[in-house]
């Protein structure tokens, strides 16, 4: 999977609620849902762990604020 999808994986899990008692919704959800809603469940902890793993063989991608720098340096060092 390419890594600006995993981000973007990573970035819906940690929007999920943290708990069903946290959130805002009033309908108990099913039990066998197809969607990860909330952070205490053992499908997100696995969902998460799993992510994780696959990020932590990526090479670093810069953020814009890093990539920002790194130009202002290469800038810097050429005058």
């Amino acid at each position: 999977m390419h890594t600006g999808s995993l981000m973007k994986r990573r970035d819906a899990l940690l929007k999920c609620d943290e708990s069903f008692k946290l959130s805002d919704q009033s309908v108990i959800p099913p039990i066998a849902s197809a969607y990860i809603e909330f952070k205490d469940t053992p499908e997100w902890k696995q969902a998460y762990a799993e992510l994780k793993s696959v990020l932590a063989t990526r090479e670093h991608v810069p953020s814009k604020k890093e990539r920002k720098e790194i130009r202002r340096q290469k800038a810097k060092h050429k005058r």
